[in-house]
């Protein structure tokens, strides 16, 4: 990571100013041993002196030249000492001493000290003075000494913390990297994060060169990580990571968009034939099984391609076309790819719209209910399913098969829940009015309708705020909506039976179809799906199909209802293979709240007619 000027100028003067404190200590310790040394060799030549003296009493007393001469050469061991004078009383020089050898250059230039000292006699009279000059040599030596030593000792601590300073450096530079990796990095899969593949493709957009970009998603990665946990769900990324890694130039860019979405950018060279042939490497690639702990784990991809500048010529804007790809291969039936097309994106854009005139809405409980009833062989109403229904202002009436899906997208399916709980209770109430008893309505129950505990919470709330009780309403749920809920802490459905509503399990063979799920929930009805009802009159195999389903529904209690019924024929094999109630065209429509109370008032009975819209001839009656 390069530093910037400031840093390195603010390292370089904290450096200075460690040195010039440093420097400055040294100073001061060395002038304090200065003055300490000064001082002690004063004292010592003073000592020096008056020991010499001493004994240089008698010579100066009886004028003893020769006498005096030899006692001054006591100087001699003393090698600082350069001169002495031994004076007579009368200030004249009775003996001198002077070193033979030539002073050094320290000597020479280092100064020299100077102390007198009286010499008295026996009884006490001064009869001289003796007079010493000594160089400052020593003193300047042994200071030498003690700031070479200081030199070393702050040598060595510099050395030291810079050793030290070097190591927190490298362990800095190191932290810096490793946070530059994280910021711009998948901690799991080693791929660029949304922020640098973003920026990544912001700079290719700006730069108008032709690219590529790839929207994936992993299917049914939520099924693998419920069912085999969050290890196999973070190996799987791991291996889509390096297969899609494989499967593109080292100057392209892959990352993770988060969760289990995955980008492509291919840059030039690149146009539609080359997208096109690595997006169908990828769909043909990526599915290959990936072994996690001795368990095979089937993966699959959705693709979406969208083209720079031909499709987008921003970064947002690509994404949006390559996400709405994606989407659409999604629906197109997962582990495929889908090229962006502007008729792709005016379908997102009435999409949006569709979205907003549905949240609307709902704020206004623009919602109705139509009533499908379910009958017993003999034509006598058993049960009610409540269908959701939308009337807008300028679309008309907007089929559940499109509004529904907009509402699971934007999360708000849960409203949708409320609202029509609301419009049951409105219904019932003025059926009782009238005198008339409905039989229980089954509402249904989406997963989406689940996943969130605020969402739950709020649904069962306004069941007991509207005191919906279960004689009124029951709830059917999908396999899907079983399999996302039933061991959850606060599942939905337990918290359901619980409170002692009935369950049914709707489009019965169509989700995960699991016998162990109807033995744990032990739900009153089993609807049969109309893939399987459809035709069951003429078709063996859909027919031994249903009767398996019967037997095993019959053994657990449950009884089974016969869906999407529209052929007279159909509900008579269906009564002859043991099916209870049945559901569909060729009984009754869904029917809104009038014409529902009028089945009501007329006793709830129907006579089974003919196969209606498209049929050419009556069926026989069973």
């Amino acid at each position: 990571m390069v530093k910037g000027p400031g840093l390195l100028l603010r390292r370089g003067s904290d450096t200075l100013l460690a040195c010039a404190a440093m420097l400055i200590v040294a100073l001061l310790l060395g002038l304090f041993e200065y003055l300490q040394l000064d001082h002690r060799q004063q004292e010592a030549l003073r000592t020096q002196a008056e020991l010499v003296g001493r004994t240089t009493a008698a010579a100066l007393l009886f004028d003893d030249a020769a006498e005096a001469r030899v006692l001054l050469a006591a100087f001699e061991a003393a090698p600082a000492v350069a001169s002495a004078q031994l004076l007579r009383s009368d200030g004249h020089t009775l003996a001198e001493f002077r070193r033979a050898a030539a002073p050094d250059w320290l000597e020479r230039h280092g100064g020299s000290l100077a102390t007198e000292v009286t010499v008295s006699g026996d009884n006490g009279p001064v009869v001289g003075k003796l007079r010493v000059r000594a160089f400052r040599a020593p003193t300047w030596r042994g200071l030498a000494s003690v700031m070479l030593a200081a030199v070393l000792i702050m040598a060595l601590a510099l050395s030291v913390v810079a050793l030290a300073s070097r190591r927190q450096r490298a362990r800095v530079r190191a932290a810096d990297a490793r946070t530059h990796y994280l910021a711009h990095h998948d901690v799991l899969t080693g791929l660029a994060n949304r922020e640098r593949f973003t920026s990544e493709l912001a700079h290719v957009a700006a730069s108008g060169a032709p690219a590529a970009l790839m929207c994936l998603d992993v299917d049914d990665f939520k099924l693998i990580n419920d069912t085999r946990g969050h290890a196999a769900g973070d190996a799987v990324l791991r291996a889509v990571a390096q297969r899609l890694q494989s499967l593109v130039r080292s100057h392209d860019e892959v990352g993770r968009l988060g969760g289990d979405e995955f980008a492509l950018l291919l840059r030039a060279p690149v146009d539609q034939r080359i997208a096109s042939s690595v997006a169908q490497r990828i769909v043909e690639v990526l599915p290959r099984r990936i072994e996690h702990e001795g368990v095979s784990l089937k993966v699959g991809v959705s693709v979406g391609l969208a083209l720079l500048p031909e499709d987008a010529a921003t970064a947002e804007g690509a994404l949006a076309c390559a996400d709405m790809a994606m989407y659409q291969a999604k629906h197109a039936g997962k582990g495929a790819w889908s090229r962006y097309t502007p008729a792709l994106g005016e379908a997102q854009r009435e999409r949006r719209e569709l979205a907003q005139a549905l949240r609307l809405a709902l704020a206004r409980e623009e919602f109705t209910l139509a009533y499908q009833p379910l009958f017993d062989g003999h034509g006598r109403l058993q049960g009610v399913e409540g269908l959701a229904r939308w009337q807008d202002a300028q679309r008309g009436p907007v089929p559940p098969g499109q509004f529904i899906p907009v509402l699971e997208e934007a999360g708000l399916v849960g409203e949708l829940g409320l609202v029509l709980l609301k419009r049951l209770r409105l219904d019932l109430d003025a059926w009782a009015d009238e005198g008339l008893h409905c039989p229980p309505v089954a509402l249904n129950l989406s997963s989406h309708q689940c996943r969130q505990e605020a969402q739950r919470e709020r649904f069962l709330q306004q069941l007991h705020t509207l005191r919906l009780t279960p004689r009124e309403v029951e709830f059917e749920l999908t396999e899907s909506t079983v399999f996302e809920d039933l061991d959850s802490p606060v599942s939905v459905v337990r918290a359901l039976q619980s409170r002692g509503y009935a369950l049914a399990i709707d489009d019965f063979g169509t989700g995960y179809s699991s016998l162990a799920y109807l033995l744990r929930l032990r739900c009153d009805k089993l609807k049969i799906d109309r893939v399987f009802v459809d035709g069951v009159a003429d078709r063996a195999d859909a027919a031994l199909l249903v009767e398996t389903m019967v037997r095993v529904a019959h053994a657990m209690g449950m009884r089974v209802v016969a869906e999407g019924v529209e052929r007279e024929a159909d509900r008579c094999r269906l009564l002859a293979l043991g099916c209870d109630l049945f559901q569909g065209f060729c009984l009754s429509h869904p029917l809104p709240p009038r014409r529902m109370a009028a089945l009501l008032r007329d006793g709830g009975v129907v006579v089974p007619s003919p196969a209606q819209e498209g049929q050419g001839r009556a069926e026989p009656a069973c």
